[in-house]
């Protein structure tokens, strides 16, 4: 728990500084404004967060109940680099792992690159979409959206490059969001569900479609049998007793209460007929979805695993609603939201979590040509 805390105070410094070197040199940054141009200071002192939370989750060691499949099959996975190519099995991992091949065949490496691309693509796209990047890149580490890739690496970094291309939903661009998708989706096949949202999220929330959203939720619950059909988690095979096992265990309930908060904060907006830009309305429909989906499989840490894809949107979605209050109220509302993420990530996240470093590996590292 340490290492993550201290991590996130690191970050949390440097995030501040860049915030202040944008204050200082620019205008207060606008969505609306395609030609504001942030100074040079404020993205290396974004480097740097993106470098620190990089770093951290690259150099892990047995952290995350998966790492052992990526870090001992690495020379496997490269070396099924053909066959996926052919087949289009879920390749994406293999295309990077058959590249740093080239390069050293310490496990280890390959582990560090995919932590390095999912968290520059995640940190980045947030500094670039927000007029506060301490307040969005330490709801990044406190929704878990961070460390959630020490257990789902694959998922994670198909969930970074959808978000990365997440724009050309807003600009409406479907050919370009078609080839994200499908990028993606090289990386998990489950990121295809993500295509349907390019109809679903609209730069136009109304009532009907956020009943629409709330009640698919609802749904949900009572289509375990078709979902689990759907991505083959109870077929016959050596492992589907444990598969099964997980598909069937629950989330932790504060897991849900944590995906519905911010829809109560955008109630209590509507309610007081506030409005909001096609923009922000487009931020929000995330979260209505991502409400849905984290409690219509609630009972299913499996198809829970869904709500991945929108994981990274809670940061900016909240930016949008804080912004509705007045700017004097704003700094002490920011405050508070930090101080309650960062006690449930605390709780649920880092206080689970053993630390051990890569440099710190009992004798020297076994090469992937012995690991086959």
């Amino acid at each position: 728990m340490t290492v993550m805390v201290f991590t996130a105070i690191a970050v949390g410094i440097f995030a501040l500084i860049a915030n202040n070197q944008n204050t200082r040199a620019t205008s207060p940054y606008t969505k609306t404004n395609p030609e504001h141009k942030r100074p040079t200071t404020y993205w290396l002192f974004v480097f740097i967060c993106t470098a620190i939370l990089a770093c951290v989750a690259g150099l892990r060691y047995y952290v995350g109940t998966d790492y052992g499949s990526y870090y001992r099959g690495y020379a496997n996975t490269a070396a099924e680099f053909t066959e996926l190519i052919k087949t289009w099995d879920e390749p994406g991992l293999s295309v990077i792992a058959k590249f740093l091949m080239f390069f050293s065949e310490d496990g280890a490496v390959f582990v560090f690159a995919l932590a390095a691309i999912t968290v520059f693509l995640f940190v980045f796209m947030l500094a670039k979409h927000t007029d506060d990047f301490f307040f969005v890149v330490m709801l990044y580490i406190f929704t878990s959206c961070w460390s959630g890739c020490f257990n789902g690496a694959r998922q994670y970094l198909a969930a970074a490059i959808l978000f990365a291309g997440h724009r050309y939903i807003f600009e409406r661009k479907f050919i370009h969001y078609c080839i994200v998708v499908f990028l993606a989706s090289s990386f998990h096949i489950t990121a295809l569900i993500m295509l349907p949202m390019y109809f679903i999220i609209t730069k136009r929330l109304s009532l009907q479609k956020i009943v629409f959203i709330l009640v698919s939720g609802i749904a949900l619950v009572y289509s375990y049998d078709f979902l689990f059909g759907l991505v083959g988690i109870l077929k016959d095979s050596e492992t589907g007793g444990a598969d099964t096992t997980y598909a069937q265990n629950d989330i932790h309930p504060l897991r849900i209460a944590i995906a519905f908060a911010p829809i109560v904060l955008y109630l209590f907006f509507a309610l007081q007929k506030k409005t909001f830009s096609e923009e922000e309305n487009f931020y929000m429909g995330f979260i209505f979805v991502r409400a849905a989906i984290i409690f219509g499989t609630a009972n299913s840490a499996y198809l829970n695993r869904v709500g991945i894809y929108f994981a990274p949107f809670i940061p900016l979605a909240l930016e949008v609603l804080i912004n509705k209050f007045d700017k004097k109220q704003q700094p002490l509302i920011k405050a508070i939201i930090l101080i309650l993420y960062a006690i449930l990530w605390i709780y649920i996240d880092a206080s689970q979590t053993e630390w051990g470093w890569v440099f710190n590996r009992d004798g020297e590292y076994t090469p992937a040509s012995d690991l086959k």
